[in-house]
């Protein structure tokens, strides 16, 4: 009663004092009184996605997506790039670690092409897909999650996530950059190109950590608790766990 009273009762400089020091959660400042710091910039503090600050924020969400489906990394399981998240949430599971490349100069592929465009590999061969952060690269994304469906055996695994809210790239990337994904249209996608199969979407995200990602801020800059909460009007990370259906004996 008495902390309510003093709100009520403060000034606005002293309200944003308050809501500095955790103790005044739902203050709200007027129109023109928005105190913006060190964000009254037209530049990040950063434009390499945190990683000279700590690391991205958006690999906190990925990688827990990860460390919950862990046990789905399994068997004969193939990832893109690398196979860095097969070895380290899959390593006791995993009995054959493939990787997709688009370059044939890349030594730890055992597979070059193009996600989209893969008639080459195999009908029904992969237990798991591990999909992180690379379906906004590929153009016809349709194609590559039905290619995703073929290779898959009966009962496997895709995991993917995508970005929602995010910066694009200015280097490597900047040319193939082509989507971002909400939660619905994942839900659409997947109930067209995983038919029958089980689909659950998950979203992260709040309007602290979208700001602080835009900024360039980096994992350590953030809070636990500011990164836990979820806001789905500002959805950072989308990930998919998507099982293919296994035909019925």
């Amino acid at each position: 009663m008495l902390r309510k009273l003093i709100k009520d009762n403060t000034p606005t400089f002293g309200r944003r004092l308050l809501h500095k020091a955790n103790l005044h959660s739902g203050f709200m400042p007027t129109v023109g009184d928005v105190d913006l710091g060190d964000f009254k910039r037209l530049t990040p503090f950063n434009d390499r996605f945190g990683y000279d600050r700590g690391g991205p924020i958006d690999r906190y969400y990925i990688e827990h997506f990860l460390q919950k489906e862990a046990a789905s990394i399994r068997g004969r399981a193939l990832e893109i790039g690398d196979n860095s998240y097969t070895m380290q949430y899959g390593r006791a599971t995993v009995t054959q670690s493939d990787v997709l490349h688009v370059d044939a100069s890349n030594p730890e592929a055992t597979w070059i092409g193009d996600l989209s465009a893969a008639p080459h590999i195999p009908d029904n061969t992969f237990d798991c897909l591990v999909l992180t952060q690379t379906l906004h690269l590929i153009y016809d994304f349709k194609a590559a999650l039905r290619t995703c469906f073929r290779i898959l055996r009966p009962g496997g695994t895709l995991l993917l996530t995508v970005p929602g809210i995010t910066p694009i790239d200015r280097e490597g990337w900047k040319d193939t950059w082509y989507w971002t994904f909400t939660d619905r249209v994942l839900q659409l996608l997947f109930a067209e190109t995983f038919p029958g199969g089980s689909i659950e979407i998950s979203s992260f995200g709040n309007v602290h950590v979208a700001t602080a990602f835009l900024y360039g801020m980096g994992l350590p800059e953030l809070d636990p608790a500011s990164l836990d909460y979820y806001d789905p009007q500002f959805q950072v990370i989308n990930a998919v766990k998507a099982v293919k259906n296994a035909p019925l004996a």
